[in-house]
């Protein structure tokens, strides 16, 4: 069975998704390790740390509302 472009597209663009959360989480759970003991570190490794953690936080808001506008998107539509 053939595929048609849009369906290459939809699976290329899950397999994108998978890895971009697995790689993530990875790195999240990494610096949750780095922030519980962040009591041995310098000021200056405290300060990158927390500018890690904002900017993981920041993607976080980033997909949150661009989850939220398709949502009301959704709501809005006429099916």
């Amino acid at each position: 069975m053939v595929l048609s472009n849009a369906a290459r597209q939809r699976r290329w663009r899950a397999k994108r998704e998978a890895v971009a959360r697995a790689n993530s989480e990875v790195v999240e759970r990494g610096l949750l390790r780095a922030a519980e003991r962040c009591a041995g570190l310098s000021d200056a490794e405290r300060a990158a740390l927390a500018d890690q953690l904002a900017d993981a936080g920041m993607g976080h808001l980033r997909r949150a509302q661009a989850l939220a506008a398709l949502a009301r998107r959704v709501r809005t539509s006429e099916s």
